[in-house]
């Protein structure tokens, strides 16, 4: 089995300004610069002999090239019960339409249609005792946190592998945009 998402890789110098970020007196788990991607769909476990398929799947795709601008903090699921930190995206319609396609072709595959909307967010940290008051301070500091925006020009199936000190990805496939 291979534990699989298809999401949109960062340039290197927003990855570096994102974890730049990070409170180390939090009790969280914070994402390292080799972590962060925003996630276009969740796949799970999948059998290795369905990966022909769904590379292919997914490679008859055609999706135009996009502009993609980090943009403000958020948590999940609520400030009332903060439980991950992230950095918000500008929505670009780009952006939903890939990720529509992308659920579309997938649930066509067999994969159980995703049961929430599509909010797009780049996970900083996963949240354990952090009080709600300190998530609102960070999030008052950091009103302001935007990056430039960076060219989209392609997606890509990861493999997450699973270890005690955190998942590591692994880019199978590119998948580019059309210009």
């Amino acid at each position: 089995m291979l534990r699989l998402f298809v999401a949109l890789d960062l340039p290197e110098d927003h990855r570096r300004r994102l974890y730049a970020l990070r409170d180390p007196s939090w009790k969280a788990r914070w994402a390292t610069p080799d972590q962060f991607h925003l996630t276009l769909r969740f796949l799970g476990p999948v059998e290795e002999d369905l990966l022909p398929e769904l590379t292919r799947t997914l490679a008859e795709i055609e999706a135009p090239a996009f502009e993609l601008a980090p943009r403000g903090l958020m948590v999940l699921p609520s400030l009332t019960r903060p439980r991950v930190l992230a950095a918000a995206v500008d929505p670009v319609p780009e952006l939903h339409a890939l990720q529509a396609e992308i659920e579309r072709r997938v649930v066509d595959l067999g994969f159980t249609p995703e049961d929430r909307p599509f909010l797009p967010h780049i996970t900083l940290a996963r949240l354990k005792q952090v009080p709600t008051a300190a998530v609102r301070s960070f999030l008052q500091r950091h009103r302001d946190f935007a990056l430039t925006p960076f060219p989209v020009r392609a997606f890509h199936l990861y493999e997450s592998h699973l270890h005690p000190d955190g998942a590591r990805y692994e880019i199978l496939h590119r998948f580019p945009l059309q210009p």
